[in-house]
């Protein structure tokens, strides 16, 4: 079933039943158009979800539907709309429930898995298996990846979930209490954001040491890898970077899409961001997490002697922040340990196996395995067919939507949404030199504005910038070690940005929907993380 012809953004439904739902553009985590592979990725995170539903019992389908590369998800009730309140209540309740134990769910039965799954990829013979044998690895690894994407959802069920309950309870306690305020309870803690940040400096410091290092990384960052061994000091340092592409290389995608290689497939892209750091040396980050972390238990304190003789109300507040100070962390470390390594996994799988494809005459370059669907590879693997103009008619049909701007919703209008803080729908802007949006960390930053929409636009922020982006993850974190402040399109005092900016102290203002197109590269900002406004300058 097709929207009429002429349309803009014409619509080809798979079922006859889509229209009647409410369909929304997935801009926080792709914002931009998908090869083929990649939008079945992003089918196989919505599996994730769907799953959750279904483990809790609740009457919801959640489906994905990739149109024209871009991708929009849905909620199916099946129950009456009177239930809806009802529902929700119960999916809290459940949540709150495995919030008790998602610690332990993450280290006992999480964590094992994950690390089994990527030993696996890594060991899979792909490139001297026969090629049916191939195939069998290319199934069982997408099946072993939708696990996974189950185990994702249940963990961020609990973790997102402490940290909402004690941003409730904080709100009642504290009248006024700005909507990040009570969150920044839990800030400041040793974490992997916090890891990435200290190796990375560390890695700098070691790389200013040497002289001759430090001068090939900054004259030539994507040429040093090939000097540093004729440099002195350049062996030892070639030998720590390889020590912290082994912990991180699996971070450096801006978004959720196959097509994004890591800082282990290029590490180029890292050393562009270790260049920034030896021309304007960054503070030690294990002071700031310091700062944060005193920042954090000050808070706690005046929270505390605001209650010392209510103390009913001091007990609710001892046991929410300790639940959140447990399974809080796992909102980002399950991204880091999930959504990029899984993502960095199946992305080197499917090159190797598109080198498989090269070799079988069926294409023409590894990376055109991303312009294959997921179950056309072990199709092909089995019975190898030339797919070369197919391939060319794809990546030619995906470049014409680059730079289209799909509708935010298709389908039937969708209803109010719920409150939630990990994306809150976007404020009205009706001032010509003021956005407004949600502060997600408290403070003022000042400096140009930097629009970073791609992997490319990272080169390009530099010392006090502020960046201006769709959203953002852990493969952003060495940005927020330099930059002035933090404005982003999407997402509330919960979302991946607002929580990353709060851990290293960036002034923050997310959920203003225009920001990337409302401002212009360069131009002076001032970004009011309390208020939640931008000012242009």
């Amino acid at each position: 079933m097709a929207e009429p012809a002429g349309s803009e953004f014409p619509v080809t439904w798979e079922r006859p039943s889509d229209p009647a739902l409410s369909w929304e553009f997935d801009d926080m985590h792709t914002p931009l158009p998908l090869a083929p592979l990649a939008g079945d990725y992003s089918r196989m995170i919505a599996h994730g979800i769907a799953y959750r539903f279904r483990h809790f019992g609740l009457p919801i389908r959640f489906h994905c539907r990739v149109i024209n590369h871009f991708a929009y998800f849905a909620d199916e009730l099946l129950a009456p709309e009177s239930d809806l309140p009802e529902i929700r209540q119960r999916s809290i309740e459940q949540r709150r429930a495995h919030a008790q134990h998602v610690r332990r769910y993450w280290e006992e039965e999480v964590l094992p898995v994950l690390r089994e799954t990527y030993a696996w990829m890594r060991a899979a013979p792909v490139e001297t298996a026969s090629l049916a044998e191939v195939a069998a690895i290319w199934e069982e690894a997408w099946a072993r990846a939708r696990r996974l994407w189950e185990l994702h959802f249940m963990t961020n069920a609990g973790s997102y979930q402490s940290l909402d309950d004690l941003a409730d309870l904080y709100e009642s306690l504290v009248p006024g209490a700005r909507p990040d305020e009570g969150l920044s309870l839990v800030q400041g803690l040793p974490n992997d954001l916090h890891s990435v940040q200290r190796d990375l400096y560390r890695l700098a410091e070691q790389a200013r040491a040497s002289p001759g290092v430090a001068e090939r990384i900054i004259q030539d960052p994507h040429r040093a890898i090939a000097a540093l061994p004729r440099v002195q000091g350049g062996g030892t340092f070639l030998a720590a970077l390889q020590n912290f592409l082994a912990t991180h290389g699996h971070l450096g995608q801006p978004f959720d899409d196959l097509a994004y290689p890591s800082w282990g497939d290029e590490p180029t892209l890292l050393l562009t961001e270790l260049r920034k750091r030896l021309l304007s040396p960054d503070e030690d980050p294990e002071r700031r997490r310091q700062r944060q972390a005193a920042q954090a238990n000050a808070l706690a304190a005046s929270v505390r002697a605001r209650l010392q003789e209510r103390l009913d109300d001091l007990r609710r507040f001892e046991e929410a922040l300790a639940l959140a100070l447990e399974a809080g962390p796992l909102t980002e470390g399950h991204n880091y340990w999930l959504d990029r390594m899984l993502q960095a996994h199946v992305r080197r799988l499917a090159l190797r196996v598109g080198a498989r494809l090269v070799s079988a005459n069926a294409l023409a370059d590894a990376a055109d395995v991303f312009f294959l669907y997921a179950a056309e590879v072990p199709t092909l693997l089995r019975e190898p067919a030339g797919r070369r103009a197919e391939v060319a008619g794809r990546r030619a049909d995906l470049e014409q939507w680059r730079g289209v701007k799909p509708p935010k919703t298709l389908g039937k209008p969708p209803p109010p949404p719920p409150p939630s803080r990990f994306e809150r729908p976007p404020q009205e802007q009706s001032e010509d030199r003021l956005l407004r949006g949600t502060g997600a960390c408290a403070g003022m930053g000042r400096g140009p504005a930097r629009i970073v929409v791609a992997l490319e636009d990272f080169a390009r922020v530099q010392s006090g910038d502020v960046l201006v982006c769709p959203s953002s993850n852990p493969s952003w974190v060495p940005l927020f070690g330099i930059i002035a402040g933090l404005v982003t399109n999407t997402g509330g005092v919960l979302s991946h940005a607002a929580v990353v900016a709060r851990e290293f102290g960036v002034p923050a203002v997310v959920g203003t929907g225009v920001a990337t197109e409302r401002l212009r590269d360069g131009q002076l900002v001032e970004v009011d993380g309390t208020a939640g406004e931008v000012r242009l300058l």
